[in-house]
């Protein structure tokens, strides 16, 4: 059975794990949100990289994952190279190529595309995508707001509205959520956007069809953070309606 490990700053990598075992279930998924440095997107690349490969590290030595999936846009445009060089035996599939892949397939104009600061001040969206006219805006506060549970649904939509203004304005067709977490706001996205909107498990899970083969088996789902695990446990339940153990670790 194929042993495939899943990292993320937090809760928002979890959009692609959920997409991904319904899709394949009889793989092994070993998940690590980093929370207890959540968010990546405010730090810069040589902090981003030394963080992911510890978390890569880990699922090596301890989970022996044969593949990695970087369910998070700003670790996959700032380190994949860096961690491809370091685990050159390992499958490493991140966010942004699939992402890029799916959307020349899409026939779109104008691509507003909204993540991190790091994943908007890499530029890689807009380099892969340089036949196409690409507006990008960081939007760090969606990952805070995702993650607050505190934060109410009047509170997601009137702030979602205020941050997609300036993407609306200039008429954009298509949306790329490039961050993992904003998939989680879809709802409030909705109702101010109604163009075609882009995220990365779709893209992610065709990627994923050239090294795996459906069957009848199902495998384990472990779900682990580097911060409060009961935090965490809380946080799927309401933003997910599902129920998992959470293993809290520490690697650093």
């Amino acid at each position: 059975m194929v042993n495939i490990g899943v990292i993320d700053s937090g809760v928002g990598g979890l959009t692609v794990l959920f997409d991904i075992i319904n899709e394949y279930p009889n793989c092994n998924y070993y998940y690590i949100g980093d929370s207890k440095h959540c968010p990546y997107g405010k730090r810069n690349t040589e902090e981003i990289k030394k963080l992911s490969f510890k978390l890569v590290n880990y699922l090596v030595i301890n989970k022996k994952i044969d593949i990695l999936v970087i369910a998070c846009n700003t670790i996959s445009s700032t380190s994949t190279t860096y961690l491809k060089s370091q685990f050159k035996d390992l499958i490493i599939i991140e966010t942004v190529i699939p992402t890029v892949n799916y959307i020349k397939n899409m026939n779109v104009k104008n691509i507003g595309l909204i993540a991190t600061e790091a994943t908007i001040n890499s530029k890689m969206y807009e380099k892969k995508l340089k036949d196409y006219n690409v507006i990008p805006k960081a939007c760090p506060i969606f990952v805070d707001i995702v993650e607050d549970m505190n934060s109410t649904q009047n509170k997601k939509d009137i702030i979602v509205k205020q941050e997609l203004k300036s993407l609306i304005d200039q008429n954009i067709d298509t949306l790329i959520l490039g961050c993992t977490h904003f998939p989680l706001l879809t709802k409030s996205i909705s109702k101010t956007f109604n163009g075609k909107i882009v995220n990365s498990s779709k893209a992610i899970i065709i990627e994923l069809e050239k090294y795996i083969r459906k069957n009848n088996k199902k495998g384990i789902v472990e779900i682990n953070t580097t911060g409060n695990n009961k935090m965490f446990e809380k946080q799927i339940k309401i933003m997910f309606r599902k129920e998992y153990n959470v293993n809290q670790i520490e690697i650093w």
